[in-house]
């Protein structure tokens, strides 16, 4: 036990930097300013040309003037903001409900992704991948935003403290989730496609709303274009039964990668083979399987270019922005997809 836990001391910090960029860099003042809370919007009108988000969260406010979003998980209530790049700033504006939030998007006719992190993320880290999702593909990004790092503890504490909270964001987030239903049942989102996408840890979301049977509501018609299952950092046994029991999407994918090193780092600390890792033959058939070892060696976070980071690969770029856009890839295709190579499960993303 002692030789696990010092291995997993010395692994976690590279875990945590694939994950995301180092904390301090997110949690640094200027970072922050450039996060600013405002109280209006501004006289002239947000354009469709202007980034937007809308931004669901379960942390607790803090009485930081600046750093006013904390570490913890709130537990009783949710927060939503709408934020938009004015001026080179993130501007975060608080609104009462999900629906408000919506009504100030700039281009509602656009396709949507429902958009969920993994470990390593403060507010202002999840903002960033927001953004930058909603800018990179063109899309409206509704960011499932939960603490999933902390700076009081140290990387292993981290670990455990991000899959705790992970695991425990369906009890948030499933009532929202519900609520977008119903506001593309009535029309508030004109007729864009609606995706879900769930990145690393952010899988457990998903998997705990239908382990724990929430998904009646969800699940009483397709209202979903794709479900896209990222890098999961979820145990990969038992995946077909909870999958199959998913109703309300067209498409299932669930990307993958036998040497993804995150999550191969991330077997060291539960002793669990993750499904972004190696998916077993016990296959769903709903699912349709997508393997980036070819075109992303031991790679983790491949569908974001972020400053100071490898550029995401032009294959993958072109495969995200499909499925992101409720479309699906065209597998026949030889020239993107061939066979995967990992005993052949699903579909290899060719360079």
């Amino acid at each position: 036990m002692q030789r696990l836990a010092a291995l997993l001391l010395m692994l976690l910090p590279v875990f945590a930097h694939a994950q995301g960029n180092p904390i301090a860099y997110f949690n640094d003042e200027a970072f922050w300013q450039k996060c600013a809370v405002i109280k209006h919007l501004p006289a002239s009108p947000i354009k469709a040309s202007d980034t937007a988000i809308v931004v669901v969260s379960n942390r607790k406010t803090s009485n930081d003037a600046l750093r006013y979003m904390s570490e913890e998980r709130d537990g009783t209530t949710l927060r939503y903001y709408f934020v938009f790049s004015r001026n080179g700033n993130w501007n975060v504006l608080p609104v009462e409900n999900l629906e408000k939030a919506i009504q100030y998007m700039p281009d509602k006719s656009r396709d949507w992704v429902l958009y969920t992190e993994g470990m390593g993320k403060l507010f202002t880290t999840d903002l960033c991948r927001g953004m930058s999702m909603a800018g990179q593909y063109g899309v409206n990004v509704v960011l499932f935003d939960y603490p999933s790092i902390t700076t009081t503890k140290k990387s292993l504490g981290n670990y455990f403290f991000a899959i705790g909270n992970a695991r425990t964001a369906y009890k948030d987030f499933t009532p929202a989730f519900e609520e977008v239903k119903r506001l593309k049942d009535a029309g508030k989102l004109e007729a864009g496609n609606i995706s879900m996408f769930y990145h690393s840890m952010g899988n457990h979301v998903i998997r705990q709303i239908v382990k724990h049977d929430k998904t009646s509501k969800l699940n009483s018609s397709v209202w979903v274009s794709n479900i896209i299952l990222n890098a999961p950092c979820v145990p990969r046994r038992g995946h077909k039964r909870w999958i199959n029991k998913i109703s309300f999407a067209k498409g299932i994918y669930i990307n993958y990668n036998q040497d993804d090193l995150t999550l191969r780092i991330a077997y060291f600390a539960n002793k669990r083979i993750q499904l972004g890792n190696k998916p077993v033959r016990n296959i769903s058939n709903k699912v349709q399987y997508i393997n980036f070892n070819t075109l992303c060696g031991s790679g983790h976070s491949n569908f974001l270019s972020i400053a100071g980071r490898e550029p995401a690969k032009e294959a993958a770029l072109h495969y995200y922005n499909t499925v992101l856009h409720g479309n699906s890839p065209n597998l026949q295709d030889g020239k993107q997809f061939g066979v995967s190579t990992y005993k052949k499960i699903g579909w290899e993303l060719l360079p």
